[in-house]
């Protein structure tokens, strides 16, 4: 329910400029909160451009499409061997990454 609207000119005067310092604020955080919004939006972009640039890459491609290939036409036994080497050759680069 909202307030009867004062009668004295003194208690106007102070009410309105109550109701537009308050209107002011809000608007104020209403901008930052789009701004915030905005930079987010910015950060997002940019990783998503990003992205399509490296998976756009025609080396990337061919590399997913030779590991594709790779997948199909070797069994599981191939597949279990392929799978132990890269962990291995995982582990040997975040060593050797840790210790420089």
């Amino acid at each position: 329910m909202m307030p009867r609207i004062p009668d004295d000119p003194v208690a106007r005067a102070e009410r309105k400029a109550n109701l537009l310092l308050a209107s002011e604020v809000v608007r104020g955080q209403a901008v930052l909160a789009v701004d915030d919004l905005g930079g987010r939006a910015d950060r997002w972009a940019v990783r998503v451009r990003a992205w399509r640039r490296v998976l756009s890459d025609p080396t990337v491609l061919a590399a997913v499409g030779g590991g594709a290939a790779f997948f199909v036409a070797s069994g599981p036994q191939q597949r279990g061997r392929f799978w132990r080497g890269l962990r291995w050759a995982w582990l040997a680069w975040r060593v050797l990454r840790r210790r420089t």
